[in-house]
């Protein structure tokens, strides 16, 4: 049924068309696109494990062996029970209720909680939900860029503060794990993905409209694989780094990029 959602899709999918427009003439502050490349192995273990952190669509899940869930997905999974420094010490995967407050953006909306909804109201709830997030979006696309940037800024520099640097092996035993940052006796401990994923989830909550946002794995300047969150405004790409406090345009970043997500969905490309 055509309806006040479907408007909203086709505004974004039109904004993204403009965009790709540009990035095809040769407009360098978006990041040209390569071919085709399989996901990272950490993201498509994600989205295998915790379909809500993974950030798919179901109509994209298909494209990864995925079904729909059945039920709310868990924000997190705990990981293997490997020997690591954290070991003596209780670690959880932080649900919403733990996790330390979102920073403080003027205008973003707050999240709707569905709490076990019953059959009779599921519907109802799932209207209320929808009906928040486009206002959500349709308040953000309002937005003048300067105040994107200030939301973008204020989030990358909150996430930066409260997770604490921790590598897969030491949080998980495994030397690639991709995941929301780990909870450990009431702080929270992650790696450059884990910083990414965060940010991302704020940024939804705030109301980045997702297709607007996509992960992106380049190499350090240092020779070290890295992860960041990028955003994609009407003036270009920008890059949500943990590595740096501000957002910053792609190009600005000394990386060389290696393959990036297509907003949205389960796939990636390379460089062109």
């Amino acid at each position: 049924m055509f309806n006040t959602r479907n408007i909203v899709i086709g505004l974004l999918s039109a904004s993204a068309l403009s965009a790709g427009v540009n990035a095809h003439a040769g407009s360098m502050p978006f990041m040209p696109r390569g071919g085709g490349v399989g996901a990272p192995m950490g993201f498509a273990e994600l989205c295998r494990r915790d379909v809500a952190t993974c950030g798919l669509p179901s109509s994209q899940l298909a494209l990864m062996g995925l079904a729909p869930p059945s039920k709310p997905a868990p924000t997190s999974s705990v990981g293997v029970n490997a020997p690591h420094p954290f070991q003596d010490e209780q670690a959880t995967s932080p649900s919403a209720e733990q996790r330390p407050p979102m920073a403080e953006v003027p205008g973003a909306a707050t999240p709707v909680a569905l709490i076990e909804p019953t059959t009779r109201d599921q519907d109802a709830s799932v209207v209320e939900t929808e009906n928040a997030s486009i206002s959500a979006i349709l308040a953000w696309m309002g937005r003048g860029e300067r105040e994107q940037l200030k939301v973008l800024n204020q989030i990358n520099q909150a996430v930066n503060r409260e997770v604490k640097k921790a590598s897969d092996l030491d949080l998980y035993g495994q030397p690639e794990y991709w995941s929301l940052p780990r909870q450990i006796n009431g702080k929270l401990y992650g790696d450059c993905e884990d910083y990414a994923l965060e940010k991302r989830r704020q940024l939804v909550a705030a109301g980045v409209p997702a297709s607007a946002l996509s992960l992106a794995v380049a190499v350090t300047a240092r020779g070290e694989s890295h992860a960041v969150l990028m955003v994609s405004l009407k003036s270009g790409d920008w890059v949500l780094d943990n590595l740096t406090p501000w957002a910053t345009p792609w190009e600005d970043l000394n990386y060389r990029w290696v393959q990036r997500q297509v907003p949205g969905t389960a796939l990636w490309t390379s460089l062109a």
